[in-house]
C-alpha cells in the first residue's frame, strides 16, 4: 500500500480547520420613533435646498406622520422653538430662486417670501391663481390638514416680515425633535473651537434617546471629517465609540447596525 505523503496529511488537516470570521463591535439597537420616518436630518445643512425639495412632498416616503394636522403643528412648533432664522435667514427667505433649473415652474425667479404670500392669498381666493397653488390646496383638503398648513404659513409670514421681533410661541413642540434640530443648527454654526464640544454633547443626547447607531455614526463621521482617515484617532472620540460599541459580532451584522441609523445615517466607508 502506498504511503500518503506527510505534507498532504498536514494540508488536509489544515483545510478541515474552520476559518475564524473577522468580528466587529456593535452597540444596542437604534430606537424607533415614528416621526423619524418623515423627519430626516439634512446632511449638507442647506435648509433652503431642503425647502425646495419639500415641493416633492411624498416622493421619498408616504409622510403619514407629518401629514397629520396635530403632528404637523407639533413639528412646526419644534422648528419655531429652535428658531426659524437658524434654519433660514431673512436674506435666504427673500432670495429669488430657480433662475436656471426651475424656469418652467410656478416658483421660478420668485423668493420664498413671494411664494408664501401666494400660498396665503390663494387659500380663500383662487381667482386668476396659478393652478399649482390651487392643486396644492386641493391636496391639503384631501389630507384634511389645510387649516393648520394655512396657520403655519401665516405665522411664518409674520415671523419674517414683522418689523419687530416676535417671541410668542403658541405652538406645541416635541422635546426630542427640538433637541435633534437644535444640535443640527449648533453644528451648522460651529467653528473650530466649538465643533468638538458640540459633537460630544450631541453624542450624549442621541444616546439618551436610544439612537445608538446614530450616535456612533456621528462620532465616526466627525472624526473622519475633521481629522482624516489616515490621521491618528482623537482620544476623546475613540473613548465615545468604545462606550457605544460593546458587543462582538460578525462584521456584516455590525454594518447593518450602522446602516440602521434613523437620524444620522452618514458614514464615509461602505462596509465589507
Amino acid at each position: 500500500m502506498k504511503k500518503i505523503p506527510f505534507s498532504l496529511i498536514i494540508g488536509l488537516f489544515l483545510g478541515c480547520l474552520s476559518v475564524e470570521k473577522e468580528t466587529c463591535k456593535k452597540g444596542l439597537p437604534e430606537k424607533k420613533y415614528e416621526f423619524l420616518n418623515d423627519i430626516k436630518r439634512q446632511w449638507n445643512q442647506d435648509y433652503l435646498e431642503t425647502i425646495v425639495d419639500f415641493r416633492q412632498f411624498g416622493s421619498y416616503s408616504e409622510n403619514e406622520w407629518l401629514r397629520d394636522s396635530e403632528n404637523l403643528s407639533t413639528f412646526y412648533g419644534s422648528v419655531k422653538t429652535v428658531g426659524l432664522e437658524k434654519f433660514l435667514s431673512k436674506d435666504e427667505f427673500n432670495k429669488p430662486l430657480f433662475t436656471d433649473h426651475w424656469t418652467e415652474t410656478s416658483w421660478a425667479n420668485k423668493s420664498l417670501n413671494q411664494i408664501l404670500k401666494n400660498f396665503i392669498s390663494s387659500f380663500s381666493d383662487t381667482t386668476g391663481v396659478d393652478k399649482y397653488y390651487v392643486e396644492f390646496w386641493n391636496r391639503r383638503k384631501t389630507e384634511n390638514n389645510q387649516n393648520v398648513v394655512y396657520e403655519i404659513f401665516q405665522d411664518i409670514d409674520k415671523q419674517y416680515n414683522s418689523e419687530s421681533k416676535i417671541t410668542e410661541n403658541k405652538w406645541s413642540n416635541e422635546p426630542k425633535i427640538v433637541g435633534l434640530l437644535d444640535f443640527e443648527t449648533k453644528l451648522k454654526h460651529s467653528d473650530s473651537t466649538s465643533v468638538k464640544r458640540i459633537n460630544i454633547e450631541y453624542f450624549d443626547f442621541l444616546r439618551k434617546l436610544g439612537l445608538y447607531s446614530s450616535a456612533n455614526n456621528l462620532i465616526r463621521y466627525a472624526r473622519e471629517e475633521h481629522f482624516g482617515t489616515t490621521e491618528i484617532w482623537d482620544k476623546d472620540y475613540l473613548e465615545l465609540i468604545e462606550m457605544v460599541e460593546t458587543d462582538s459580532v460578525d462584521c456584516e451584522i455590525y454594518w447593518h447596525w450602522r446602516q440602521d441609523a434613523k437620524w444620522f445615517p452618514e458614514i464615509y466607508d461602505y462596509g465589507p
